[in-house]
């Protein structure tokens, strides 16, 4: 128990940490609502859910064993992540603009949110390093559901905070003050976390 008890807490530590999908996340919650903000969680939570998925069934390990093939997918999911955050930055005009704002990237939140985290190469290693450190040990099938399933319930639990948060009545003033600031800075770390995810596929 003290084991699972570590493994969510580490789980945790991960969704909080600022990334591509705190940042899609924010983005749909200050451009669209709580609904789509929500729905953007719920994609990155299935995202996660289908890592964990491969992970458990042993895809991850014959990757791992095709590092050619695993550095096709870092290069993609890194220009992915560069291609989001240059699109969020495009937006910007709109908004200083006080225009309505355009479907960036996805015509569906839930799509966006899917996509960010399928193609982000952090959560591949992070969920086989994780999951090869606890879950492995374990080899009753309830045990490793539980651990499986940790990963993205916490994801969507924080995500669904961030999501009320930021479209709450007594957040909103302040977030539509903000608006251009939040979303320049989600485009920025986008960029950023593209360029530094590229730069470490290289070394």
């Amino acid at each position: 128990m003290f084991d699972l008890l570590a493994f969510i807490f580490l789980s945790f530590l991960a969704a909080i940490s600022p990334g591509p999908d705190f940042a899609i996340v924010v983005h749909y919650g200050l451009t669209g609502s709580r609904k789509a903000a929500l729905l953007t969680a719920a994609g990155v939570a299935l995202a996660l859910l289908f890592h964990v998925s491969y992970c458990m069934s042993g895809v991850a390990f014959l990757l791992q064993k095709n590092p050619s093939i695993m550095k096709i997918l870092r290069v993609l999911g890194s220009l992915y992540l560069g291609y989001i955050g240059i699109k969020i930055l495009s937006s910007q005009k709109n908004i200083d603009k006080d225009e309505e704002p355009r479907r960036t990237f996805f015509r569906h939140p839930f799509v966006a949110g899917f996509s960010t985290n399928l193609l982000n190469p952090k959560s591949t290693f992070f969920c086989i390093s994780l999951l090869v450190q606890f879950a492995y040990a374990y080899t009753t099938v309830p045990m490793k559901v539980a651990y499986g399933l940790s990963i993205p319930l916490t994801a969507i639990t924080w995500y669904s905070f961030i999501s009320y948060c930021f479209t709450h009545p007594r957040f909103i003033p302040f977030v539509k003050k903000q608006k251009a600031l939040f979303t320049k800075a989600m485009g920025y770390l986008l960029v950023i976390l593209s360029i530094s995810s590229f730069i470490f596929i290289n070394i």
